[in-house]
């Protein structure tokens, strides 16, 4: 048993790390994407947005169909499909294609988190679950920096075609789900309530048009506050699984981090998008250089977080926050005065950001929890990670549609200055009183 559970863990971290590896490696090449397909910086920016787009309602769906089919036939599914997408990318230098590519792979790729962790919470032992979130949490961070390596790698000794048969190599992860990956369905049973589809249009349709909304046309953000306001309506019946409670949302700690999570998120993505493009752009550095670049500061915030995590458990309060928000503001105020000119003090800035996202990511981790009743906590983790993926959707989004308008830079970094100083606000918010009340009496609940 203990053989097939160590077995079962190296399958799973494997999936976990081509999905985050996948979803950083064309990060580094757009530069190199964008003149071989002959496209603006906008329209490449749709190689990450379409990506994070279906992550986001991806992850959630196959959560929910895991009540309806077995997981293990699902993660056969999914990888079907990433190595459907990769291989059609790899194949093609048609933009439309190569846009499709992705969406195939995403569709494939939002499995993979969703359901690894929920096989390690149901069919692994106690200590082998331990083990098995810790290796999936670090390999979470790992991906975050190989992907960068990697990325710039193969994009300059290959070209930008080989990240796409690089992530096809996931196939060979099929003979370990087909082995040692058990049969079952989440929480043990198979739900026999009726599929909720039209909670599941409502929810993609939110998604999309608020996308869409940020990165083409604002009109279309009328729909996703209709569809906010159907999804309210529909979460009231009861015979069939809905997709979305929004009951959660009347916590007002929870929407309070739910804010600042999305600007993480947003700025995080934001300038991994932009970072690669002001490199090749601004100051002629290859895609390689890059990937270094890039890599070696998400390892260096990695293996920082273990000495930075001790230490913010030592600040009273919301301080915590307020530290985090402060050094991403920092970041973009170097990128968007000084990072333009010098390429040294916009590594420094992207070093800053990185940082103070794995605080950030460390503190709104540990502390969401206690904010909303136990019963719905299952449900409020899943729209906070819906949060989280639509953040990383916007950023990118808003910094091409900014880049495209204006041709900046400056102007750019400045956009997320400016969302910067609502966190810090919703930070320092927080730290009063009678909001901290508040937070102790969710807690409570």
């Amino acid at each position: 048993m203990n053989q097939k559970e160590n077995r079962l863990i190296i399958t799973l971290c494997l999936i976990v790390l081509s999905g985050v590896a996948n979803s950083l490696l064309f990060n580094v090449a757009l530069f190199d994407m964008m003149n071989g397909l002959e496209v603006t910086a906008s329209k490449i920016s749709w190689v990450v947005i379409s990506y994070t787009l279906v992550i986001a309602c991806g992850s959630i769906t196959y959560s929910k169909l895991a009540s309806y089919f077995q997981i293990k036939s699902l993660l056969i599914i999914g990888i079907s499909l990433f190595v459907t997408g990769s291989l059609i990318g790899y194949t093609t230098n048609d933009f439309i294609i190569v846009v499709l590519a992705r969406i195939i792979q995403a569709a494939g790729g939002s499995s993979f988190i969703a359901l690894s962790m929920i096989l390690t919470n149901q069919y692994l032992t106690f200590p082998k679950r331990n083990l098995a979130l810790t290796l999936i949490g670090a390999c979470l961070s790992l991906g975050s920096g190989i992907g960068f390596l990697l990325g710039g790698f193969f994009t300059h000794f290959w070209g930008w075609h080989s990240l796409f048969l690089l992530m096809s190599m996931a196939i060979f992860t099929l003979l370990g789900i087909i082995l040692f990956v058990p049969s079952g369905y989440a929480n043990h049973k198979k739900l026999t309530q009726p599929f909720d589809f039209l909670g599941f249009i409502y929810l993609l349709t939110f998604v999309v048009t608020f996308i869409l909304g940020v990165k083409l046309d604002g009109y279309l953000l009328i729909i996703t506050v209709i569809s906010v306001f159907f999804m309210g309506i529909h979460g009231k019946r009861q015979d069939v699984g809905i997709f979305m409670d929004l009951s959660v949302f009347r916590f007002y700690a929870f929407n309070r981090f739910l804010l600042l999570s999305f600007i993480n998120s947003a700025a995080m993505v934001g300038i991994i998008f932009l970072f690669p493009l002001l490199a090749g752009q601004q100051f002629h550095v290859s895609a390689l250089k890059t990937g270094f670049i890039l890599a070696g500061i998400s390892l260096f915030s990695f293996l920082l977080s273990f000495v930075i995590r001790p230490a913010i458990t030592r600040i009273q309060g919301n301080g915590q926050l307020v530290v985090a928000v402060v050094l991403q503001f920092i970041g973009f105020l170097l990128l968007a005065i000084f990072g333009v000119y010098q390429f040294a003090v916009a590594s420094v800035g992207v070093a800053l950001i990185n940082i103070s996202f794995t605080i950030l990511t460390i503190v709104i981790n540990i502390d969401i929890p206690h904010t909303i009743k136990k019963e719905k906590s299952a449900m409020g983790l899943g729209i906070y990670n819906l949060i989280n993926f639509l953040g990383m959707s916007f950023g990118p989004s808003i910094a091409s549609r900014i880049l495209n308008v204006t041709s900046s830079f400056s102007l750019s970094f400045g956009f997320f200055v400016s969302l910067l100083l609502v966190a810090l606000l919703l930070s320092c918010v927080s730290s009063i009183p009678v909001s901290s009340r508040k937070i102790k009496q969710s807690r409570q609940l």
